[in-house]
This record gives structure tokens, C-alpha cells and sequence, in this order.
């Protein structure tokens, strides 16, 4: 079974297996069979259960649903634990989260990209059914399976296009004036994990989006690479990483480890704390030697914030950024059907120090965070706002026209005379109508120049590269008063 530790409650579903209890189906019937050892007042508990179930299932007034009674029994038992990331997922949700842990999924082999309400090719990825059946860049992709695609958005759209390997999905296209459709067999699409690039000074920039299979040898293969280049120094971005498997993350912490040094501890409920140090076993004897520096915030979480306070506590690399997401439990993945799998904590892990990060997060040495608009949610766009209205898009607004520097007044969820004269002074050097009021064009235009603004604006990596450059900050013990803010 896979260990797997992940962060947002919606991303997690629950199929919970409580020890030495066996749930078998026949015929539509859940018997709880009770296994030896257990007392006399677990078997009364799990007898109890049987009852109700069997008599709900014989006596209500209409038929009723057994596999949803039975799922509604876990669901149940699950929310007695008062615990997020235990979960019982099926069918599509149960995809979802093997799509994220493999780092693949079903689908076609295209990336997209959304324009004028459209959904466009952007690239199509080599060897993939989509390059195989002729799409290009610039096709607009108009209905997936007979659902219309125009004014849908861009996770809809994914979401139509993904599915089980194997499967058949038809798309109509776009090209130019001619209209034309395809059907393409999903087949399984590899996803990159981690990517690189070198910045100024010879600093070595790497981006690890989430902890999946295959993220360690990514993650190497990236080091080697900028290292041939000339990197002197490194920063690893774990930024809105959701995390994955701790078995990644054990190979990623020892590489920056000397051999010996903890990782991690995991600490079920009986016992101690079992204790993971850097060795070869986990980097296969690949050491990174040079600067290195973590950047963080809230979107950080689990086997990224492992990653990070591994680092940090045992090779004094300093982080830099905002306080991390703080998700201190391990999962274990238990399947029993192709479409119904348990996702059930079974211990808290601590940091080297033996730190227990769930709910507090890592604080960063160097504080330091894109602007507020770069957390805003996307605009509703079929709506149109004005004077006297209130809701949270319109705080959104505010904050973004804040951010491009329209907007100077306090931050609130009402339209008022300040935010339409922000907004007309927007529109006005944004070459639109200025009418005073926010509407679908406008709102597309305010996203494109924040999007746009972010990409030039990120005081994090800024100041990730100013710590990374000034010291040696890896094995130096005296980094700390060494290294001004």
C-alpha cells in the first residue's frame, strides 16, 4: 500500500477499513464479520451496524439502494474520526487522486488554453493519440462528446477530455473555416512534475508542482542537467506543491542530506516514532553540494513540507517565502474495487527535530510573498457589476485593480463611487468602454494584465535568489548570523 500524504480536504474521499473488521458484499447484503480478538463490545458495535442495515433493507416503505447504504454506513463510521484526509473514494474521485500519485492520467495528449470564450490547442504532446490524429496548435476545440465547450472553462474542458484508458472520446474541431470531428482512444498521458530553468548569476531554478511516482528521478535528472549548465546554487520551489508520497519525498530530502541525517519521523498510535535518515538506499549516493534555498507558502503541503523541513533542520538550507499549509498526517491508499479505494491516516510524521507541524505550517527564515491578487479566484464573467452591488467577486476586483495600481481605498465587497472611478480609469487606459461598470470584457482584461503583472512580480524567487547568492548557506553552521535580511 502505497503511503501518500496529501493536503485539501475536497481533493480527499473516503473508503475507511477499520482493523480486523472485514466488509463483504453479496448480493446486495453487508454483513460485518467480526475477527478474533476483538471484545465482546466491538462485536456488539459491529452487530448493531448489520441490524440497522439489514432492516433498512428489508422494511423501508421503498427499495432502496444497498451499494448507497453501504457507502453512506463508511461514510459514517469516517466522520466520527473528525479527520479530512480519511476518505472514501470512487469512481471518478478515486481517479483523480491515482491520476495525481502516478503523476499520469487518461486523455488525449493536448494542452489548452482559453481564448476569446474558446478552447484552443495550445501544444500537443508526441506520441499521444492527439499528435497521432493530426491535431494543432490553433485548433479550437468546440464540443467533447456532444457538450458544447464555448464559454466553459478551461478544468471542464480537461475534465471531459480525461477518462479510463482505452476509452473512446469524440471531439468536434475547428481549423480555420472548416469544421471536423475526431475520435481519439484515451490512452495514458505521462505528467512532468518537476521543471528547471537557469536564472541570473548561475542560479539554478527548479519548480516541483506535487510528489508523484516518479518526482525523485525528475527532480535528479533536473539537478544534473542545470549542474552541466553551471549552476553555483539552487532554488527549489515547492510553492502550491499539494504534496503526494513520502517515499518520493525520502528520496528528494537525501539528496541535499549527509548520510545520517534525519528526514523524518512517523509516529503511529502504539509505539515509537520511527526515524528516516539520508542514505544511499533513498539518493542511490547523489549528494547536492551547493547553496541551496526552499521557497514555500500556504499552498505547500505534506510531502513538500517534509521536503522543506527536512532541509531546513538537517543541512541548515534556509526557506524563504510564507507560512507553509502545516498537514502533519500520512495516509495509507487501500483499494478494493477498479473504482472504490481507502484513504485512512494511520500516523503523524514530525520533522527531524520532532516537530508537529499539522495545523501550524513552517514559518519561512525570510518572509516573503506574490502580491494579495495573486490569490484571488476567477471572475464570474457572465455577470456584470456596479454601484451599490456587494459579493465576493467584487472584493476580488478591488483587490486585483489594487494590485495594478488603480485602486487605493480599503478592500471590501462593495461597489462603490471609489471602485467605479478605479474601474473607469482602468478601462480608459485599457483602451475599453469606459462605462464605470464591470463586464465580461473587462474582467478577461483585468486577469490577462494581473497574470501578466505576476509574471514580471515575484518577491518570493527575488528574494530566494538575493539569500541563495550571498553565503554558502548549506553546511555552514554559522550562516544564520552571517546572512543579513
Amino acid at each position: 500500500m502505497k503511503k501518500i500524504i496529501e493536503k485539501h480536504p475536497y481533493l480527499t474521499i473516503v473508503f475507511s477499513m477499520i482493523l480486523g473488521v472485514l466488509i463483504t458484499i453479496v448480493s446486495g447484503l453487508v454483513f460485518f464479520v467480526g475477527i478474533l480478538g476483538h471484545t465482546d463490545g466491538e462485536k456488539n458495535d459491529f452487530n448493531r451496524v448489520a441490524s440497522v442495515y439489514n432492516q433498512i433493507n428489508s422494511d423501508y416503505y421503498k427499495k432502496v439502494d444497498t451499494s448507497k447504504l453501504a457507502t453512506g454506513a463508511i461514510d459514517g463510521m469516517l466522520s466520527t474520526l473528525n479527520d479530512p484526509f480519511s476518505d472514501y473514494l470512487t469512481d471518478s474521485d478515486a481517479t483523480s487522486l491515482n491520476d495525481s500519485v502516478s503523476g499520469a492520467f487518461g486523455g488525449v495528449g493536448i494542452q489548452v488554453v482559453k481564448k476569446n470564450h474558446q478552447i484552443e490547442v495550445m501544444t500537443t504532446i508526441d506520441g499521444t493519440p492527439a499528435k497521432k490524429a493530426g491535431l494543432k496548435a490553433g485548433d479550437v476545440i468546440l464540443e467533447v462528446d456532444g457538450k458544447k465547450l464555448t464559454n466553459q472553462s478551461l478544468s471542464k474542458a480537461t475534465t471531459l477530455m480525461r477518462g479510463k484508458v482505452g476509452t473512446k472520446v469524440k471531439v468536434k474541431l475547428q481549423r480555420g473555416n472548416d469544421t471536423f470531428d475526431k475520435v481519439l482512444t484515451r490512452s495514458k498521458i505521462p505528467v512532468e512534475t518537476v521543471t528547471a530553468k537557469m536564472l541570473k548569476n548561475k542560479v539554478g531554478c527548479i519548480t516541483i508542482s506535487t510528489v508523484a511516482e516518479k518526482t525523485s528521478s525528475e527532480l535528479k535528472r533536473a539537478l544534473k542537467r542545470l549542474d552541466k549548465q553551471g549552476a553555483k546554487s539552487y532554488i527549489i520551489d515547492v510553492r502550491n506543491n499539494p504534496g503526494g508520497l513520502m517515499q518520493e519525498a525520502l528520496k528528494m530530502s537525501s539528496m541535499f542530506l549527509k548520510n545520517g541525517k534525519t528526514i523524518m519521523q512517523v509516529k503511529a498510535r502504539t509505539g515509537k516514532a520511527e526515524v528516516y535518515k539520508a542514505s544511499k538506499k533513498y539518493d542511490g549516493g547523489y549528494k547536492v553540494t551547493k547553496p541551496t534555498t526552499v521557497v514555500i507558502n500556504g499552498e505547500s503541503a505534506s510531502a513538500a513540507e517534509i521536503f522543506a523541513a527536512a532541509l531546513h533542520q538537517s543541512a541548515n538550507v534556509p526557506l524563504v517565502g510564507s507560512k507553509s499549509y502545516g498537514k502533519g498526517t500520512v495516509q495509507n491508499i487501500t483499494q478494493y474495487t477498479d473504482s472504490d479505494e481507502l484513504k485512512l491516516t494511520i500516523a503523524k510524521w514530525l520533522t527531524p527535530n520532532g516537530t508537529w507541524i499539522h495545523g501550524k505550517g513552517l514559518k519561512p527564515d525570510y518572509q516573503a510573498d506574490y502580491p494579495a491578487m495573486a490569490y484571488i479566484t476567477e471572475f464570474d464573467q457572465k455577470k456584470t457589476y456596479s454601484v451599490g452591488e456587494s459579493n465576493s467577486d467584487i472584493k476580488n476586483i478591488q483587490i486585483a485593480l489594487k494590485g495594478l495600481g488603480y485602486y487605493d481605498d480599503k478592500i471590501s465587497k462593495e461597489y462603490t463611487e471609489k471602485v467605479k472611478q478605479a474601474v473607469e480609469a482602468y478601462q480608459e487606459k485599457n483602451q475599453l468602454a469606459v462605462t464605470g461598470k464591470v463586464d465580461a470584457k473587462t474582467m478577461r482584461s483585468i486577469e490577462q494584465n494581473v497574470i501578466k503583472t505576476l509574471a514580471k512580480n515575484d518577491p518570493a524567487l527575488e528574494k530566494a535568489q538575493k539569500v541563495v547568492n550571498e553565503v554558502d548557506c548549506k553546511f555552514n553552521p554559522n550562516f544564520w548570523t552571517n546572512l543579513s535580511a
